[in-house]
């Protein structure tokens, strides 16, 4: 199980979330479903960046990933609301996101987008997170 597939799969669990956007929680392309099936409000979650420490013994299993989480909605206050509940959810969260183990996650950043689409409100969080990898 990859990271991004975790957090998805964690995600889907937390209720606060799920209120908000049901099952709308995706990876790095946000699907287009058909105009009668509700998109928004919307997760979508993607890797930025992954660092691994080279040791003497080899490369450490402790690993550094940013991850960017956007909340989508029609409105800036559904949005910044999701973001509220995804912060509450990951923020200092040690555990496990599906099979992952995860060491920490800190929030390192949180600001609005406009969407390429007219009218979707994105609010961009980007979180570090330590976990394991196998």
């Amino acid at each position: 199980m990859t990271l991004e597939q975790g957090i998805l799969q964690f995600l889907s669990g937390v209720a606060p979330v799920t209120a908000v956007v049901g099952t709308n929680l995706y990876g790095l392309i946000r699907e287009r479903l058909p105009p009668q099936v509700a998109q928004l409000p919307a997760v979508m979650v993607q890797r930025t960046t992954t660092l691994r420490d080279v040791l003497f013994c080899g490369t450490d299993t402790l690993v550094s990933t940013d991850m960017q989480v956007d909340s989508y909605a029609m409105t800036g206050d559904d949005a910044w609301a999701l973001a509220k509940a995804l912060r509450k959810a990951l923020v200092d969260f040690t555990g496990n996101f599906g099979e992952v183990a995860i060491d920490t996650v800190h929030l390192t950043n949180e600001f609005p987008m406009t969407d390429p689409e007219p009218g979707i409100i994105r609010i961009v969080q980007l979180y570090n997170i330590w976990y394991q990898e196998d």
